[in-house]
C-alpha cells in the first residue's frame, strides 16, 4: 500500500502555534467540543486523531474527558505536550497504535481532509472504537466554502468516506460541517 499523507515540521508547528495563541479559531474548538459533548458522556475516554499543538485536548480535558492524542508530526507533539496532560503518542490514522475498542469516542477536527488512505484510517478509528462509540469528524463546508478546496470537506465526501463503517449524521455550522458517525456493529 502506498501511503500518502502530510508530515507538519517545527515550522508548520510553529505557524499553528501561533494561530491558537492569537485565537484565530476558538470557535471552531468550541463547537467541536459541543458536538462531543453531545456524542460521548463526560468522563468518557476519547482519541483525537491529529491533535496537532493540542488546543482541543486541553478543552476536552478540562471538561472531564479523558483524551489520548495521536498524530503523526512530533513537532506537533512536542508543542501539545506543553499545553497538556493528555497521552499524546506518535501515529497516523490508518495505522493506529491504539487497542481494539479502547475508546468511548473519537474526534477529528481539520484532520480528515489530511488522511491520505481514508478506507484504511475509516477501519481503525472503528476497530478503536467500543461498540455503539461515536466518531466527531469536523472540517470546513466545501459545499458553502468552496475557495478553501481541498482543505475542506462536503457532505457527499463525509458520508462516502464514513459511511461503509459508521451511521453518519451531518450538521452543519456555518462555516463548519461535522459529521457525528455513530460505529455500526457488524
Amino acid at each position: 500500500m502506498e501511503v500518502y499523507f502530510e508530515r507538519f515540521d517545527e515550522r508548520e508547528a510553529a505557524f499553528y502555534e501561533l494561530l491558537v495563541r492569537l485565537r484565530i479559531f476558538d470557535w471552531a474548538y468550541s463547537a467541536t467540543a459541543k458536538l462531543v459533548d453531545g456524542a460521548a458522556d463526560r468522563g468518557a475516554r476519547l482519541l483525537e486523531i491529529g491533535p496537532g499543538v493540542g488546543k482541543l485536548a486541553a478543552m476536552l480535558e478540562k471538561r472531564g474527558y479523558r483524551v489520548v492524542g495521536v498524530d503523526v508530526s512530533p513537532a506537533m507533539l512536542r508543542r501539545a505536550r506543553r499545553r497538556t496532560s493528555a497521552d499524546l503518542v506518535a501515529g497516523a490514522s490508518w495505522a493506529l497504535p491504539v487497542r481494539q475498542s479502547a475508546f468511548d469516542g473519537a474526534v477529528a477536527l481539520f484532520t480528515l481532509h489530511h488522511w491520505g488512505p481514508h478506507k484504511e484510517s475509516v477501519e481503525e478509528v472503528a476497530r478503536a472504537l467500543r461498540p455503539g462509540g461515536r466518531f466527531v469528524a469536523v472540517e470546513v463546508d466545501r459545499d458553502r466554502m468552496p475557495l478553501v478546496g481541498d482543505h475542506s470537506c462536503a457532505e457527499r465526501c463525509l458520508r462516502e468516506v464514513l459511511g461503509a463503517r459508521f451511521g453518519v449524521k451531518i450538521i452543519r455550522r456555518y462555516p463548519l460541517i461535522a459529521a457525528v458517525a455513530e460505529k455500526v456493529i457488524r
